[in-house]
């Protein structure tokens, strides 16, 4: 069906949608959230994308076609018609129609599935309006009955396989992630990178003699921050007693930490942080719309983030600009989020820059004898972010890390080039199962523009051959509009005769009997 009347098969027919089927628009009742609050039941209430609600009472009992009456048409996905059964309530955002005996109710449905709706609609791009007069108007095609029946029955057959393939398709998604969790956990754990470590056995820097380096790259650090600081005041030091103000990290706890490979040692956040953690910036809504890009929770996942050209601008000081700036090497970690993404991570590298971060989350930049990326993979499997959020607040919906949780987060800290070598054995990992993720991605909307062209095979009479012993559409929907003219004729009130016939005067009593229906 498309904007022309194409040729149609012999015994098939043009008609229009409002021919074909009986539209019952006029019995719909909307009823607003409150109410339905307060009509709990098992009914369900449709709307225009289906099931909306539940409600204790019901005006349809008998199988539907609801259509989309005003929703999104523009880009649309989802089918514009889906149908119902039993008892049922619909709201005033979908069209309702019943078959009139020349269509069968599934083959209607699935004919409307995807109807160029669209250009018989009005109002906005975002909610346009598919008026019932444009409805019922539109050109409908219409195959003998039998063919009808013979067509449904062909296109569940073909949707039962495709679906099988989706289904299965789906399930092999799924199960992506858990072997990126299966990936990351062997990273972490040193099984990932066991073979090469003991073919190098002997040839790498100990952890335990790294962190010494660590530590005092640390303090290093810390002593010309003061320095720096104390010239910017004018100030010149006596001495070193200044010195004794650097406060050593914490080590870790390693009594419930389990075994790690020969020369990893466990050590905390804290440990290895060279800058931060630093909370990210707060500005109010109207302070957002142009300026610099500034980084949202919603911008990045484990697996994504969005380019600085891609983020919302917000107007921000000089200041501003100076202390909140993201740094490429940057570890930003979300703080503040829902259960299941609190502690998500994000590794700062040149696409993110120039940008801000929000309030939400902290950033914090490690030695350069850590790898950045090896952190994140850490802090985003399932033991390393488990450590992470161990002591998280949590409220409803939403719950909250600290500087300090994040700094007391034990991690395993292993030889430089074994870092490097987890990186380079994680990414390769990945890159494989990225593949995989593409190819289903492409196979899944393959699998979708099959199921639309298996559709417009079936209504142009392609897809199950026709039978000339089959009734021709065009008398059986004739029979159905005579039949209908004839009910209604039948509904029309007969015109009586103006001559009153004499009838005998009833006595009081015996009026009263008759009207009380009562024996004497």
């Amino acid at each position: 069906m498309g904007e022309e009347l194409y040729e149609l098969p012999k015994g098939w027919v043009w008609t229009t949608i409002g021919e074909a089927t009986e539209c019952l628009d006029y019995q719909r009742v909307p009823v607003s959230k409150e109410e339905r609050a307060k009509r709990l039941g098992n009914i369900p209430y449709y709307g225009a994308n289906g099931l909306v609600d539940y409600i204790d009472d019901y005006i349809f009992d008998e199988p539907l076609v609801l259509v989309v009456e005003d929703e999104t048409f523009v880009g649309r996905e989802k089918p514009f018609s889906y149908k119902i059964t039993g008892k049922t309530w619909v709201n005033n955002h979908a069209h309702i129609l019943r078959s009139n005996g020349c269509v069968d109710i599934d083959y209607l449905n699935y004919s409307l599935w995807y109807y160029p709706f669209t250009p018989l609609t009005t109002g906005t791009t975002g909610r346009r309006k598919l008026t019932k007069s444009a409805l019922i108007s539109a050109p409908y095609v219409l195959p003998p009955l039998p063919e009808q029946y013979r067509i449904v029955a062909k296109i569940e057959e073909l949707f039962t396989q495709l679906d099988a393939g989706v289904e299965l398709l789906k399930k092999v998604k799924a199960k992506l992630k858990r072997y990126r969790q299966a990936v990351l956990k062997a990273a972490v754990e040193g099984n990932l990178t066991k073979e090469w470590r003991e073919a190098n056995q002997g040839e790498l820097e100990p952890a335990s003699v790294l962190l010494e380096r660590i530590l005092k790259q640390r303090r290093e650090k810390w002593e010309a921050e003061q320095l720096a600081k104390m010239k910017a005041q004018g100030k010149t030091p006596k001495d070193d007693s200044w010195k004794l103000k650097y406060k050593e990290p914490v080590a870790p706890d390693t009594s419930d930490l389990p075994e790690l490979p020969d020369g990893w040692v466990w050590v905390t956040m804290e440990m290895l942080i060279i800058k931060g953690p630093q909370n990210g910036i707060y500005l109010p809504k109207s302070d957002y719309g142009s300026g610099i890009p500034i980084l949202r929770i919603d911008d990045f996942q484990d697996n994504f983030s969005r380019s600085s050209c891609e983020l919302n601008l917000v107007r921000a000081t000089t200041d501003d600009i100076e202390r909140y700036s993201l740094s490429e090497d940057d570890l930003v970690i979300n703080r503040v989020n829902s259960p299941s993404h609190l502690g998500k991570c994000l590794v700062v590298t040149d696409k993110h820059i120039p940008s801000l971060f929000e309030s939400n989350m902290m950033r914090l930049h490690l030695s350069s004898f850590y790898k950045v990326l090896f952190a994140a993979y850490y802090l985003r499997s399932v033991i390393g972010k488990s450590r992470l959020i161990s002591n998280a607040k949590w409220a409803v919906n939403q719950a909250s890390i600290n500087q300090t949780d994040v700094g007391n987060t034990t991690i395993p800290l292993l030889p430089i080039e074994e870092q490097q070598k987890v990186i380079e054995e994680v990414e390769l990992c990945f890159s494989v199962l990225e593949e995989i993720e593409k190819t289903i991605n492409v196979n899944l909307k393959r699998a979708e523009k099959l199921r639309q062209t298996i559709l417009k095979q079936a209504f142009k009479g392609k897809l199950v051959p026709q039978d000339p012993n089959d009734e021709p559409a065009e008398k059986l929907l004739e029979r159905i509009k005579a039949e209908k003219a004839k009910r209604e004729a039948d509904k029309k009130p007969k015109r009586q005769s103006t001559i009153k016939s004499k009838e005998p005067r009833k006595s009081k009593t015996t009026a009263t009997q008759l009207e009380l229906k009562l024996d004497d």
